[in-house]
């Protein structure tokens, strides 16, 4: 039997690092992308080849850390409700495929920008313009998983409350952010123009890094139940 305290820690440490790499990555991609659109698009991550390819990268690693946590998590909680860890995990693996395909238009304008090719057959501006669009494809991928960054909280959100070996009031904290993930995509997708939707939207990964702190710092309490053996008891026939 694993401990309970350090299988919790481990979850904590692989939600942490996925989150440090994804905002990482945002960040380094933004740095190279500017404001000015499809103007200069292909040159501006020509000059920064290597830090494209190193954000895109940690991008993948993120994922990667993320679904581990994911795994983590359920062989944490699968003794509360099997059926709701299960679909918590399920729900992450469409989370991070959602990630990886949108991580593909990427890719591409990767390739536009470094295969002179490109540029001589449809020109700068058309090459400009397509390695853009494949930019507003993976920004528009990630709007779509916003949707999922909320629903894998809801049976966490649940399991975390009905195991009683972290605080309720962490659940609710999961649950209230998993509504504000759902209610930015909502927004994102029905009311694009709709202000102050991203700073909402940050109540969601203000919740989720409480959670990922009472996990590091405190693990959870251990209970009779055996969160982490491998397989439930047979009970002794009886005469």
């Amino acid at each position: 039997m694993r401990s309970p305290k350090i299988l919790a820690r481990i979850a904590g440490s692989l939600y942490l690092l996925a989150s440090v790499c994804f905002v990482a990555a945002i960040a380094i991609r933004s740095s190279i992308e500017g404001s000015g659109g499809g103007s200069g698009l292909i040159d501006r991550i020509r000059a920064s080849t290597s830090l494209f390819r190193v954000s895109l990268t940690i991008d993948l690693i993120s994922g990667t850390f993320f679904l581990l946590a994911g795994m983590a998590l359920y062989l944490l909680l699968r003794h509360v409700d099997r059926l709701a860890a299960a679909a918590m995990v399920v729900l992450v693996a469409i989370e991070i495929v959602v990630i990886y395909l949108s991580d593909i238009n990427l890719y591409n304008v990767l390739t536009i920008a470094t295969n002179p090719a490109y540029i001589q057959a449809f020109g700068a501006p058309a090459s400009n313009a397509l390695a853009s669009l494949f930019v507003d494809a993976h920004a528009n991928g990630l709007v779509i998983d916003e949707m999922f960054f909320g629903l894998w909280l809801v049976p966490l959100g649940y399991l975390v409350i009905r195991s009683r070996q972290i605080p309720w009031l962490v659940g609710a904290l999961l649950l209230v952010a998993a509504m504000s993930w759902i209610g930015q995509f909502l927004a994102n997708l029905l009311a694009p123009d709709l202000p102050y939707v991203f700073e909402v939207g940050q109540v969601g990964g203000a919740a989720e890094f409480v959670f990922v702190v009472w996990l590091l710092i405190f693990g959870v309490k251990a209970t009779g139940a055996g969160p982490c053996d491998s397989a439930p008891s047979v009970p002794a026939r009886t005469r």
